[in-house]
């Protein structure tokens, strides 16, 4: 897609923010041109708790609506140097040219607001949605949801999904045990009310982990591994803790073990014993000095044909896993992984509203865990 910006960052009434959209898009157009087309699929609410990350936010909008297009609201809390701020709006219009030479544009409405006008935002966007359309809020701030206060709840009244993204929370375990315990009372399903879904991009970026830790421990590739495990380490980089964290709620999940004891080195490791069908065995979620922000390697200490070994883990390069056994002579087993940029995650996450059990069940795990070292 070629995309050009309409851009006008000065402060507007709200009353104006349709007049001054309706303006950017027709700008450079001819009368014999085709009219200019709104692509929008849904609502995109993103709240960010600092002018800083709203411009970061607002330089993955373009990337985000070329994925998912929609009408795009960022909203930013600032602190008060005004006693009687209200909230202000500026605007945005990504436009590229379509196939037949028709204009195609999304909309990006900034509101902004200061000190307790901050608590006027969600009735500033509710006047300002596209009625007939899903909505979607991305909670932008590096802050769990549940410990938002109610300026979440207000903003999440009438939204089919929210999105979170747990990279960087500074206080792991607590951040993990109130998310995880928040999560089944603010979703809803069928007979519950209006939809409601939560969705954290840390989540969607284990999957390619998921689908090789699945492939690797299946007994008809590893016979005995499961029934054998006595270690499970995971490394990461830093601010990759929630994320690490998440991926051994999901192993234990699925492999039904049961918590029972953790400990805390802070900065360094987390360490729980965990007991399995057979027996005790340890779990290890260890901080690497450098590198990305990301899980890196997963050892899985077991028996391989009898014997002593393990099930090594690891980035292969940025576009590859690789599950490598030790101990053993075996080939390697690679799975190709799709690097997804964050706008690609979020424009993917837009379209994905379905409950997903295996997060909730890991998320269940993950606040025993939590509770446990807390």
């Amino acid at each position: 897609m070629t995309a050009t910006t309409a851009t006008d960052t000065s402060a507007i009434p709200l009353r104006d923010v349709e007049h001054v959209l309706s303006q950017q898009m027709q700008e450079g157009q001819e009368a014999r041109d085709k009219p200019v087309q709104r692509a929008r699929m849904s609502n995109l609410v993103i709240f960010c708790n600092h002018p800083d990350l709203a411009d970061r936010v607002s330089a993955e909008v373009p990337g985000i609506v070329a994925v998912h297009p929609a009408r795009v609201f960022v909203l930013v809390a600032e602190e008060a140097d005004k006693a009687d701020a209200d909230v202000t709006a500026s605007v945005n219009a990504w436009c590229h040219l379509g196939g037949v030479g028709q204009k195609i544009c999304s909309e990006q409405i900034n509101l902004r607001a200061q000190g307790h006008a901050v608590q006027r935002l969600p009735f500033a966007v509710r006047g300002l949605l596209i009625g007939d359309l899903p909505t979607n809020l991305w909670w932008a701030a590096p802050l769990p949801p549940p410990l938002s206060g109610s300026l979440l709840y207000d903003l999440a009244d009438r939204v089919q999904q929210i999105i979170y993204d747990s990279i960087g929370w500074t206080e792991p375990a607590r951040g993990v045990a109130a998310t995880a315990a928040w999560l089944p009372t603010f979703e809803r399903g069928p007979g519950e009310g209006p939809w409601r879904v939560v969705s954290d991009l840390n989540w969607r970026r284990l999957k390619y982990w998921r689908r090789l830790m699945g492939q690797g421990l299946d007994p008809a590739s590893a016979p005995g591994a499961l029934e054998s495990i006595t270690e499970v380490l995971v490394e990461h980089g830093p601010h990759a803790v929630v994320q690490a964290w998440e991926l051994v709620s999901w192993l234990v999940s699925r492999l039904h073990w049961q918590v029972q004891v953790g400990r805390v080195q802070p900065g360094v490791e987390i360490t729980w014993q965990v007991m399995a069908p057979h027996g005790s065995l340890r779990l290890r979620i260890r901080r690497l000095p450098e590198g990305p922000s990301e899980v890196r390697r997963v050892r899985i200490a077991c028996k391989l044909d009898g014997k002593p070994g393990a099930l090594d883990f690891v980035t292969h390069d940025e576009r590859r896993l690789a599950v490598m056994p030790e101990g053993v002579e075996a080939t390697a087993r690679t799975v190709t992984v799709q690097p997804q940029s964050l706008a690609e995650l979020v424009g993917r996450q837009l379209s994905d509203r379905e409950r997903d059990a295996a997060f909730r069940e890991s998320m269940a795990v993950a606040q025993v865990l939590a509770q446990s070292v807390l």
